[in-house]
C-alpha cells in the first residue's frame, strides 16, 4: 500500500501529466489505484481460463483507455485518427496480454519443479512476449505519427510505456523471485 501511495504522490507531482485541477488528480489517482488492484489480483489466479484472462485484459484495457485519454490530450481530427488507431492497438495487444497472464501462471507452477530447461524456456517466453509488445508499440507509434503527428505519437508511446511499466512493476512486486521462493522454503525446513 505504501508503494501505491508513493506512485500516486509521484504522479501528482509530475508535470508530465498536466493535471490542472484537484478533480483531475482524483480521477487519475482512482484509475491508477484500480489498475494496481488488478495487478494484485492477477498473480493470485491459480489457473486462468482463456475467458477469464480475456475478461481481465478487457477490464484493464478499459481502464487503460481512460488513463491514455488523460495522458494524451488529442483533439479535433487528430482525435478521430488517434482513437481509431488506439483501438486497433488495443485489439492487437489482447493476445500479448493473455500470453503474459498465462506466463505468470506457468512461472508460479514451475517454482515447485524448476530445472535449467524450464528456467530457460520461461525466460525465452518472457523475452518473446516483451519483444512482441515493443514491436507493436513501435508499429503503432509509426501509424499514429503518420495519421496525426510525431508529438501525439510520442505522447502515446510515453503514456503506454508508463502504464505498462507501472502495472508490470506492481505485479512483479507480488511475485517472489525464484531465489526468494527457495530461501523461504529452505528457511521453513
Amino acid at each position: 500500500m505504501t508503494m501505491i501511495l508513493f506512485y500516486l504522490y509521484d504522479i501528482h507531482q509530475s508535470p508530465y501529466l498536466y493535471l490542472s485541477s484537484k478533480t483531475n488528480f482524483m480521477k487519475i489517482k482512482n484509475l491508477l489505484l484500480f489498475l494496481f488492484c488488478i495487478g494484485t489480483i492477477l498473480p493470485s489466479f491459480a489457473q486462468t481460463s482463456d475467458a477469464e484472462a480475456e475478461a481481465i485484459i478487457n477490464l484493464l484495457g478499459v481502464q487503460k483507455k481512460e488513463a491514455i485519454a488523460k495522458l494524451v490530450p488529442v483533439t479535433g481530427k487528430d482525435s478521430v485518427a488517434f482513437w481509431k488507431l488506439y483501438e486497433e492497438y488495443h485489439q492487437k495487444s489482447l493476445a500479448t496480454g493473455k500470453q503474459r497472464i498465462k506466463l505468470y501462471e506457468q512461472t508460479a507452477h514451475a517454482y515447485g519443479n524448476m530445472t535449467p530447461k524450464i528456467a530457460d524456456s520461461l525466460a525465452t517466453q518472457y523475452f518473446a512476449n516483451r519483444f512482441g509488445q515493443e514491436k507493436s508499440l513501435e508499429e503503432y507509434y509509426k501509424k499514429i505519427k503518420a495519421a496525426t503527428n510525431a508529438v501525439i505519437a510520442f505522447e502515446f508511446y510515453q503514456a503506454e510505456v508508463y502504464l505498462l511499466t507501472q502495472i508490470r512493476a506492481h505485479i512483479m512486486q507480488q511475485i517472489p523471485t525464484y531465489g526468494q521462493f527457495q530461501a523461504a522454503i529452505n528457511k521453513n525446513k
